[in-house]
């Protein structure tokens, strides 16, 4: 299903649902609020904020990797995709994540990182296995689920059915994207594999950038 861009559908609140992965239970996503980043910013401080966001290592990839894995410098090489000549662009928010040539699950972005133009239409697609909600934008990083509760919607969908959202980006700056739990920047109340809550389960991240040429 596709829910439209206006305010009153973004705040739909979140609904918690089960994903089951490694015998865990898990969320899969949630929104923050869109604001608009200071147009004065250099490229040279967008691709730092993108890097220091993608790159920061998870604290559970443990509880799904069979073999440990090492993050290393992260998955992110520093390219922005460039897409300011698209007036739509689809992102896969349920692309294989693969750390250290090893494949560890559906918790990527594809493309990870995005450069487009104001008045581009971005549309998330989730290749759902289970009913779940899904990420979409938000700048700056909410500090708690609090904090990004009033601006949280879900996108529901069937075994094996693919979902989507779709939002236009008007205004340049750099906007930051999550799955909740699996990339959060605040702490959760649970963790994967009866594990404690944490941050950043997975790395699953994304960013855009929006720039006015």
């Amino acid at each position: 299903m596709r829910f439209g861009t206006n305010s009153a559908e973004r705040r739909t609140v979140l609904k918690t649902v089960g994903v089951g992965i490694a015998g865990s239970t898990m969320l899969a996503g949630c929104i923050g609020d869109q604001e608009e980043v200071d147009p004065e910013a250099g490229a040279g401080d967008d691709l730092e904020t993108i890097e220091e966001w993608l790159n920061e290592e998870p604290n559970r990839l443990d509880a799904i990797a069979e073999e440990p894995v090492e993050w290393g410098d992260g998955v992110w090489d520093g390219e922005l995709v460039d897409r300011t000549d698209e007036s739509e662009v689809e992102i896969d928010f349920s692309a294989m994540l693969t750390v250290d040539g090893t494949e560890i699950g559906p918790f990527a972005a594809d493309p990870r990182a995005v450069e487009i133009s104001p008045g581009t239409a971005v549309t998330w697609e989730w290749d759902g296995v289970h009913v779940h909600t899904l990420t979409a934008y938000f700048d700056p990083p909410h500090d708690s689920p609090e904090d990004a509760a009033d601006d949280e919607f879900a996108i529901e969908g069937e075994d094996g059915e693919t979902t989507s959202h779709e939002h236009v980006f008007e205004e340049p700056g750099v906007y930051l994207f999550y799955c909740f739990p699996h990339g959060t920047p605040y702490e959760t109340d649970f963790g994967p594999a009866d594990t404690d809550g944490t941050t950043n389960w997975f790395g699953h991240r994304g960013a855009l950038r929006v720039v006015d040429e």
